[in-house]
């Protein structure tokens, strides 16, 4: 007998990486059952066969059960089950176009941060040829132009020029896509004298988000917004959006109560209710910006945006309309940023995730605040040029690179290393591979972080998540010194990593409130628990700075703080302990004092105790440098000489 089927896949498709996990209801909440992660190439139903092989040996009625079948056939198993689904969204180039090269940079700061590759030019410094070869480039997706909302000066005079380039760049490649931000919405006319065999774009007006109370059904939360949770209104589908992606595979996941829920390896009664797979009737990322259907590869649109200065903070509406324009209805990194709002309202707590990919990179931080800690402020930010291994490599990324690495590398030869890397990013993944791939990852969040200072003023988080394939194959430890190394404030937070990449297919599931049931039963799963880190500021150089006791259910520690290092204590995961510091001098640890008595719990890695300087001082010698990396790091992964 067939009953409606208990699991689902959870599906992440990178641009390097397919991660892979089957999701089922057991023992009456939702749990995390296997997962796996291989090469984007990898056939997907290989993988997922994979998957439930290995759940079937290890526990047949187990499989039977959330199946809710009898004697499951592997093969119908992966053909039937419903599969939530994210994906990484490939890099898209832009033409920021401005009057003045002031407008210009700041126009291409936003459409850096809302995603895109970015190429620029102003009238002021560039001459119309060489403007009109960055917006016809066979490359270029899309194009900007942007003024003040009252543009004056130089800028008001290089407009009708600048208009009229862009028309006829447009009627010359109808697949373009084009942004009149601000000011430049007076040459909307320019667009409408087509050709005898083009058609009239459609000229289409972007309101400006409303950050002060931002509805959940808003796909994108770009920079700062405020979101009540009170409500959760239905999500509305843009136009145009393929019928297979609307298509519903199933209701909200209500499992059984505690009281009825069968054991998680007993066949229920015939007469169970089943819960099933999240209600996927419309996709949780719906571009905010409803453009028209394209005919072909025509976008027949223009489209008017708010200026560079709108939104709170400045810049926020326009960094929306350009991330809706650029990303999927199902992108994994926006699924990551709703996954994180979710969290800190279900948790309570402040989130911090850095995610670093292929194809580019995401930091996002969400905090519930207000009155009953009902209302979610998040901001986040993905960035192209955030990938571990960019396309067009620049002489101060191929430096980041080096400034990070333990090993004495070239120019050229880092420079080929890590085009090798982008080729075949899942080639030589340990040795003297392993550590240019860690360089590689810290000058990407590095990046990150250098793009975000409205995130990076804040106090250290209550949990920060490091994601993104780059991390599966590096040791929790490594990871959690690269956190602390990279983000560094002081205070006391706990470190995780999504290491089955969940957080991004979860953020799929179009309802907030089912999205926050799924993750109160899997939270569990989808943090996998690094340690705690307790970083303070103000230690003085040159003697001990004092104690710290460590209270643990199975075992005490007594530490000498010596300033300059970074220590690990063993702290099983599942496991809590109390710190018990004792400074000579007043730091800063959250408030400022000598005396600090604060709770910690375990992980992979431990209790981090780091009393390096905030910012960290290095040698100015590159070889005195990598020594300094090279000691920190040895001391968390000694394995990698052997």
């Amino acid at each position: 007998m067939s009953r409606q089927p208990r699991a689902f896949f959870a599906l992440d498709f990178g641009a390097a990486t397919t991660s892979a996990a089957l999701v089922g209801h057991a023992g009456g909440r939702w749990r995390l059952l296997a997962h796996t992660a291989a090469p984007s190439t990898t056939d997907l139903d290989a993988l997922l066969f994979g998957i439930l092989d290995r759940v079937g040996k290890a526990d047949r009625e187990l499989l039977e059960f959330v199946s809710a079948r009898e004697r499951p056939g592997t093969a119908a198993l992966v053909a039937d089950l419903a599969r939530l689904e994210s994906r990484s969204s490939p890099p898209r180039r832009i033409a920021v176009l401005a009057g003045s090269k002031r407008q210009r940079r700041r126009l291409e700061e936003i459409a850096s941060r809302a995603g895109w590759l970015v190429v620029g030019g102003s009238a002021d410094v560039d001459d119309p040829l060489e403007l009109s070869r960055l917006v016809l480039a066979w490359d270029t997706h899309a194009v900007l132009l942007g003024a003040d909302s009252s543009p004056a000066g130089d800028e008001k005079r290089h407009l009708p020029m600048l208009g009229a380039l862009v028309a006829a760049a447009a009627r010359r490649r109808p697949e373009l896509a084009v942004v009149l931000a601000g000011g430049a919405a007076i040459q909307e006319s320019d667009f409408s004298g087509a050709g005898e065999h083009d058609r009239i774009p459609e000229v289409v007006k972007a309101a400006a988000p409303d950050s002060s109370a931002e509805s959940d059904a808003t796909p994108v939360d770009v920079a700062t917004s405020a979101e009540t949770t009170e409500e959760a209104p239905a999500v509305e589908t843009a136009p145009g959006e393929p019928a297979a992606e609307q298509a519903a595979v199933g209701a909200t996941p209500e499992g059984p109560s505690e009281a009825t829920a069968p054991a998680a390896t007993t066949a229920p009664a015939a007469t169970t209710a089943a819960p099933r797979a999240p209600d996927l009737a419309a996709p949780a990322h719906a571009a905010p910006v409803e453009l028209p259907v394209p005919s072909g590869d025509r976008h027949d649109s223009v489209l008017l945006a708010p200026d560079a200065e709108s939104g709170q903070p400045a810049g926020s509406a326009l960094q929306q309309v350009l991330e809706g324009l650029r990303a999927r209805s199902d992108e994994s990194r926006l699924g990551i940023a709703r996954s994180v709002r979710s969290l800190a309202l279900l948790l309570d707590k402040s989130i911090e995730v850095i995610e670093v990919g292929l194809d580019g990179g995401l930091r996002c931080r969400a905090e519930a605040v207000g009155p009953g800690h009902r209302t979610v402020v998040s901001s986040h930010v993905a960035m192209a040029s955030a990938s571990f291994a960019p396309e067009d490599l620049s002489d101060e990324m191929i430096d980041a690179v080096s400034s990070w690495s333990t090993i004495a590398f070239d120019r050229y030869r880092l420079s080929d290393r890590l085009r090798d890397l982008r080729s075949s990013p899942w080639g030589e993944a340990d040795g003297e591979g392993a550590l240019l791939r860690l360089a590689a990852a810290k000058a990407a969040v590095e990046r990150l972080v250098a793009a975000t200072p409205e995130i990076s003023v804040r106090e250290m988080p209550d949990i920060m998540i490091a994601a993104g394939g780059v991390w599966a194959s590096t040791p929790p430890s490594v990871v959690a010194l690269a956190m602390a190394d990279l983000v560094r404030r002081p205070g006391v937070g706990r470190l995780a990593c999504d290491q089955a990449r969940l957080l991004g297919p979860l953020g799929a599931i179009a309802d907030e409130e089912e999205r926050r049931k799924m993750l109160k039963d899997l939270v569990e799963d989808v943090l996998l628990p690094l340690g705690s880190l307790i970083l303070p500021a103000g230690i003085r150089q040159g003697r001990s700075a004092g104690r710290m006791r460590v209270t643990g259910e199975t075992s005490n520690s007594d530490i000498d703080l010596q300033p300059g290092g970074i220590w690990a204590v063993e702290l099983p995961p599942g496991q809590t302990a109390t710190a018990d510091m004792d400074f000579r001098d007043a730091v800063r640890l959250g408030a400022r004092g000598r005396h600090f008595s604060v709770e910690v719990s375990g992980g992979l890695g431990g209790l981090f105790v780091d009393l390096r300087d905030i910012p960290l001082r290095l040698p100015d010698k590159a070889d005195q440098k990598r020594a300094t990396w090279e000691s920190w790091q040895r001391a968390m992964w000694s394995e990698i000489d052997e």
